[in-house]
């Protein structure tokens, strides 16, 4: 998953907003320091990618080159497999996994006024290290439970539109993890073994350290059987082998979930955002703005209860009309040239307080 060369400087130090203040003096900021990047993470285990190496390896020996349509995982298969029915994964690999960013893969995708749970997140990139195995070796007993391998269950908790998804995303850039979209009834009643979701993610994960997302995880825990499933790949028979799992789940319904799948977790709550935060976004969505019409907006965000979300779509409403405006004004102009908006300016403060007022909760 790349050296400590590939990853030094990445978890450098960043800055959360305190609480508010009331004592009429300024507000202070809290300083977050992350300091991992002396933690030497091993190579990132993927059996897939061993799989498909081997099989190129063979092809090339045999003078075949590429093995057509040869998947990942395929090695050791053999010609006799060529009947067999294909299990339908219950997994989508939407990020390949890479070199480990920290803390500035979420500042790269625009999430601001969440550092401290940024930090939560970035804290699982110790679980990943044997530097942490060792320092463990030093808090617990000898025999103690000290597991590397395993799955870990966090829900990221919080009201739509406040980032759950694309911190779920951004933590795996930052632990330089496949992310793997999980879908719990894809092939339901059509899996030949009769397998639980569990036992085929189980299969899916073995020998690859990964993170594995369930959006909107609550929806499924309706069903008694879901929850169950989950407690044994967390802690019972289907615990994963040979590979670390972190399991993120998002919900905007914690109440929904079993307490005890809830006390196995960890919970990382997203709340709306400040004024402070609103107007750091608004900074980076209307840089020709000057910094009063910047708090004008930030304030009345607040006020009406906006999210990050909000904020990308009013940016992009008021953009597009006033594009439209300025090329409707032109007089035949054209919408098809290089140049045709080289004379637009930016959108006023009106505009954007127009699209606010529509996205007040």
């Amino acid at each position: 998953m790349g050296s400590s060369s590939s990853s030094s400087g990445a978890f450098g130090g960043f800055s959360s907003y305190g609480s508010g203040n009331t004592s009429g003096h300024a507000e202070q900021k809290e300083e977050v320091k992350v300091t991992l990047e002396d933690l030497d993470l091993p190579p990132r285990r993927d059996l897939n990618l061993a799989a498909a190496a081997a099989l190129q390896k063979m092809a090339a020996a045999q003078g075949g080159g590429v093995v057509p349509g040869a998947a990942p995982g395929a090695a050791g298969g053999g010609a006799s497999g060529a009947a067999a029915v294909p299990a339908i994964s219950i997994t989508e690999e939407i990020f390949h996994g890479g070199d480990p960013s920290g803390q500035k893969a979420f500042r790269e995708d625009g999430l601001v006024g969440t550092e401290g749970q940024q930090l939560q997140l970035l804290a699982y990139y110790a679980e990943l290290c044997e530097d942490f195995r060792n320092y463990q070796r030093g808090t617990r007993a000898e025999g103690a439970a000290r597991e590397s391998d395993g799955a870990q269950l966090l829900l990221l908790s919080g009201a739509p539109g406040t980032g759950k998804t694309r911190h779920a995303v951004s933590f795996a850039k930052a632990v330089g993890l496949p992310l793997l979209l999980a879908d719990p009834l894809a092939g339901a009643g059509t899996s030949a073994s009769g397998s639980t979701w569990a036992a085929r993610l189980r299969r899916e994960v073995r020998g690859r350290d990964c993170v594995v997302f369930f959006d909107e995880i609550d929806r499924h825990t309706s069903d008694e059987a879901f929850a169950s499933e989950l407690r044994q790949l967390l802690d019972g028979v289907c615990q994963p082998v040979g590979s670390r799992v972190l399991l993120v789940g998002t919900t905007n319904r914690l109440d929904r979930l079993p307490d005890d799948v809830v006390h196995r977790a960890e919970v990382i709550r997203f709340d709306r955002p400040e004024a402070p935060h609103l107007a750091e976004m608004w900074r980076s969505h209307a840089t020709h703005l000057p910094e009063k019409d910047i708090g004008s907006l930030a304030e009345a965000s607040r006020h009406g209860g906006l999210t990050g979300r909000d904020v990308r779509h009013c940016a992009s409403w008021a953009e597009r009309h006033t594009a439209i405006n300025y090329l409707n004004s032109q007089n035949g102009m054209g919408y098809c040239h290089g140049t045709a908006l080289g004379n637009c300016k930016g959108p006023l403060l009106e505009k954007y307080l127009q699209c606010v007022k529509t996205r007040v909760r």
